[in-house]
């Protein structure tokens, strides 16, 4: 279980997972960086909720980022290889 340290909530959210600390650290930055840049401090909707649906898109575009990462190090790798 890791946590995810929010500025703008007291409540923790703890998710099940395997990431390196490395990736929870981006996807809290994720998470508050949104929650500032989009304003999202309305009363009527909980800031639960709103920490939920930032956390899916977080992981959603880091972990997309990583894949993203090792496929284009796989073809660098391939390609150094052949030399």
């Amino acid at each position: 279980m890791k946590d995810i340290h929010l500025s703008f909530q007291e409540t923790k959210l703890r998710i099940e997972t395997e990431c390196s600390d490395e990736i929870i650290d981006k996807i809290e930055e994720y998470i508050s960086l949104n929650y500032l840049k989009h304003n999202l401090s309305d009363p009527t909707i909980p800031r639960l909720t709103v920490s939920n649906i930032l956390l899916v898109n977080a992981i959603y575009e880091i972990l997309s980022l990583e894949k993203e990462k090792e496929e284009c190090s796989e073809r660098v790798n391939k390609i150094l290889s052949n030399f």
